[in-house]
């Protein structure tokens, strides 16, 4: 009898060593006991077929399906005879090892699909000279297809779909079953022509954003002139009066935000340089994001917004410029065109992830996406009434003043939207960057949440590598900036501005202290009874943390006060009490 030590002991040490080194919540591994001593014992494990049954030397490894977690498992180089291996539908994470070739000398059958492996194809995959059949889709590759791959004699199938790779694809010269569907950027044989790379809009891409991310951390608003000058590279401005007056009420823009903001953005630089891609924060994307299919071919967006004409800039924030475009169908977009892809990665992923995945009433419609080359882009609806802090800060003196009836309805949506991502949504997303500048106002000024790319998750079942990066535990902060919101729409200016000079620490405890502070447009129009209530509100919002009401019960009692105004409910709820209305239940957030 062929007992386990005079069998292929380095098989059963690549098995111990799979187990080992891999997550497994479900147990599907469970029955892998090395401690048998028997005959061929390895090839009745769960998902193991060995050459032969009197042997122990593994011939497939189908793990299929088993919320395995982890990254590639090395120790498959100790399973020197496997010829089909299938990690498909697990959570493996990572990249997938440069020198695989090495570890998986005979393989024939090779499948990854439908996990969220990273990084690039290791070009060593065509040193596996028996492969027949490669399967990578469903995962969060990017880069370039090796070219190498067309070498392979042997290969039947290949499958790089719902990546994010770009680049031409290897030209076969024999008949390959090949799937590149949802990667934008991949060009060249059967699919759409690669780009020259003479593209003069391509040439200026680095110096756009090399130019313009220092000038964030120096001067903002010097980058934002200079970026303006380079753009004559790759349009032709016939109204230069328009032109120079766009750049000047830009740069004012830019020097109205520069104060706040460029410290935000030189802690950044330094946190999110990098190179690593968190693989938990993938794999919500991968699974819970369901994937776009609005992908947006960059040449397209080049159309709409006339290469990125300086005419059709709406806008600059921290992560990259806004630009108006028009579709052919006569629909207006607004396209955000990253500074850096490497620089804002985790926001980028993040903002597709949310506002590809959930649909809300008050939260800003994605539209579509690009990754292309370096490009990063969304593609958003188009709110022709722009921002909050537009309106409350209108840099033009024409620009008409928001009623109160306006601005409580502005501030009921927001609420609604926010509760919505708090309690409804099953990620429990807390925004974490709420005010005035991501909100925006569409035809009819209802707000729209916008710039989610410092999102936060709540879902406990939600994990990610560096924990407290992308968890939180409640959405207390969301509750704190929303009664900023509050006062600014009050007052025109934030909680912390009004009570920057204070020596009061509990300055929230008494509203009163804001009454003079109230904005003169708001007063003599017979809504001051309202105003107080949402102003009682905003101070309950301003409190620490342990005090403050959670999005649900303030847009309970917002709602209560908005009826009280138009006698639709008892006036005993006018004064913006904290009781939580009974007859404002849940569902009511959730409206599209």
């Amino acid at each position: 009898m062929l007992m386990a030590g005079q069998s292929t002991e380095t098989d059963i040490l690549c098995l111990k060593s799979i187990k080992n080194s891999l997550e497994d919540p479900n147990n599907y591994l469970q029955n892998w006991n090395f401690n048998n001593n028997t005959e061929s014992f390895i090839c009745g494990f769960n998902g193991v077929e060995c050459w032969h049954p009197y042997e122990n030397r593994v011939l497939t490894l189908k793990l299929s399906n088993m919320g395995l977690k982890g990254q590639f498992p090395r120790g498959l180089q100790n399973c020197s005879s496997l010829t089909d291996l299938d990690f498909s539908f697990n959570e493996l994470s990572g990249p997938i090892p440069s020198d695989i070739a090495r570890i998986l000398t005979f393989i024939i059958n090779f499948d990854l699909s439908n996990n969220m492996f990273t990084d690039e194809i290791p070009m060593s995959l065509a040193n596996c000279t028996y492969l027949n059949v490669l399967k990578l889709n469903n995962n969060m590759l990017s880069g370039e297809i090796p070219m190498q791959l067309a070498a392979l004699r042997r290969l039947k199938e290949v499958s790089f779909a719902n990546n994010y790779l770009s680049g031409p694809v290897p030209l076969f010269s024999t008949t390959v079953d090949s799937n590149y569907v949802n990667n934008s950027g991949i060009c060249g044989g059967s699919l759409r022509p690669c780009p020259l790379r003479s593209d003069k809009c391509s040439d200026f891409l680095h110096s756009f954003k090399s130019g313009l991310i220092v000038g964030y951390v120096f001067s903002l608003t010097c980058s934002v002139m200079l970026t303006f000058m380079f753009y004559s590279k790759c349009v032709q401005f016939k109204k230069k009066n328009n032109y120079v007056n766009k750049a000047k009420e830009l740069g004012k823009y830019v020097c109205s935000i520069v104060s706040r903001r460029t410290q935000v953005v030189v802690n950044q630089v330094h946190k999110y340089l990098q190179p690593r891609l968190e693989h938990k924060e993938i794999k919500e994307i991968s699974v819970l994001f369901e994937r776009l299919t609005s992908t947006i071919w960059l040449e397209e967006l080049r159309e709409v917004t006339d290469c990125f004409a300086m005419d059709n800039a709406i806008g600059v924030g921290k992560m990259g410029m806004m630009y108006q475009g028009k579709l052919r169908n006569g629909q207006l977009l607004a396209v955000k065109r990253l500074f850096d892809s490497k620089m804002f990665k985790k926001q980028f992923l993040l903002e597709t992830m949310i506002l590809g995945r959930y649909k809300h009433k008050n939260i800003v419609p994605l539209l579509g996406f690009c990754i292309e080359e370096n490009e990063r882009l969304l593609a958003y609806t188009y709110m022709s009434n722009g921002r909050l802090s537009k309106w409350l800060h209108p840099l033009k003196s024409e620009v008409k003043r928001l009623k109160w009836p306006e601005r409580a309805n502005i501030a009921l949506g927001i609420a609604r939207g926010l509760s919505w991502l708090h309690h409804t949504c099953d990620l429990g997303i807390v925004h974490f960057n709420i005010c005035s500048e991501c909100i925006l106002l569409d035809d009819n000024f209802e707000p729209k949440i916008s710039n989610f790319g410092e999102a936060k998750f709540m879902n406990p079942n939600i994990e990610d590598d560096l924990g407290i990066t992308f968890k939180v535990h409640d959405g207390k902060k969301d509750v704190y900036d929303f009664g900023s919101v509050l006062f600014e729409l009050i007052t025109g200016k934030t909680y912390n501005e009004l009570t920057r000079s204070s020596t009061t620490t509990d300055f929230y405890d008494n509203p009163s202290n804001f009454y003079n502070a109230i904005d003169k447009s708001l007063t003599g129009e017979g809504f001051e009874k309202e105003v107080c209530a949402v102003l009682k509100i905003a101070c309950e919002c301003v409190k620490p943390t342990n005090q403050r009401p959670t999005m649900l019960e303030v847009h309970n009692n917002l709602s209560n006060v908005m009826k009280a105004q138009y006698g639709t409910s008892d006036d005993s709820n006018s004064t913006g009490g904290l009781e939580i209305a009974s007859d404002i239940i849940i569902e009511e957030i959730v409206e599209l």
